[in-house]
């Protein structure tokens, strides 16, 4: 269901559908929209997957974080494309820190529920 009302979410402000504006007159709004949908998809997918890892050279990134960090900037970008939307760095970096840290929640949580 979730990624249902984010595929909506997405469709909409692609579309320049302008219920969102509402957001963009509170001071942070966007950010915090960005930081919580994008944040709490990240702990979904990471919980999914039981916070499961994957080997980067030395790095061992949550796989759930790595799918959906890679899908967000990729939709972020496209933004440069659509008239009704423009890339926004604080955006993605709303994105970003929504994602490090309700993914890293997940991972917590379930290493906790493991113990």
């Amino acid at each position: 269901g979730f990624i249902i009302l984010l595929i909506g979410i997405v469709i909409g402000a692609d579309t320049g559908f302008e219920g969102f504006r509402a957001f963009y007159n509170v001071p942070g709004g966007d950010k915090l929209g960005h930081f919580l949908l994008i944040g709490t998809l990240a702990f979904l997918v990471n919980a999914s997957l039981g916070a499961r890892r994957v080997r980067l050279g030395p790095l061992q990134p949550l796989l759930g974080s790595l799918l959906v960090t890679l899908v967000v900037t990729a939709e972020e970008f496209s933004q440069i494309f659509l008239a009704h939307r423009s890339f926004d760095l604080m955006d993605l970096t709303a994105d970003f820190v929504g994602i490090l840290i309700l993914g890293r929640l997940a991972a917590h949580l379930i290493r906790k529920e493991s113990e």
